[in-house]
């Protein structure tokens, strides 16, 4: 089983998935190796792609001061957490070596914009992760997808 496997299994987001989408994403995320003092994103940067933490420790940072650290196995950074209306909303600092499993945003907006169990689960999930990590970042005008984010 490869890393990207095991780490869907555990993520809050994608643990509820079938084995087959399991598989199909598999494909789709690249593998990267950070470094404390990288900086992933930055605020008001096109936005490019989204995270899954596999290892180490990143400080996601929004203007105002708000911000979270993430530092478990399977935490995504995405959607609202990362980004709005093409648009890094966040500054995402590594600040312990470790690796993310990276997917392009266009690719999983696509995923979650089609009408399947993959994409309901992966949303519902979502919504729960979030508010049990950073609430606040729900707090973003509404608007339709994938400008949204």
């Amino acid at each position: 089983m490869s890393g990207i496997k095991q780490v869907l299994k555990q993520s809050p987001v994608f643990s509820t998935i079938e084995e087959d989408d399991v598989e199909n994403l598999d494909a789709i995320f690249d593998k990267w190796d950070v470094h404390a003092g990288d900086i992933l994103a930055t605020i008001g940067d096109p936005a490019q792609y989204f995270f899954l933490l596999e290892k180490g420790i990143v400080l996601l940072a929004m203007d105002g001061g708000k911000s979270v650290v993430l530092n478990a196995c399977g935490d995504f950074i995405g959607m609202e957490l990362l980004s709005a209306k093409g648009k890094y909303n966040t500054t995402l600092t590594v600040l312990e070596d470790g690796c993310v499993y990276v997917i392009p945003r266009r690719a999983f907006l696509k995923i979650i914009q089609e009408d399947t169990q993959v994409a309901d689960a992966i949303m519902s999930s979502w919504q729960i992760f979030l508010d049990q990590t950073a609430p606040f970042a729900k707090d973003i005008e509404d608007a339709s997808l994938p400008d949204k984010f």
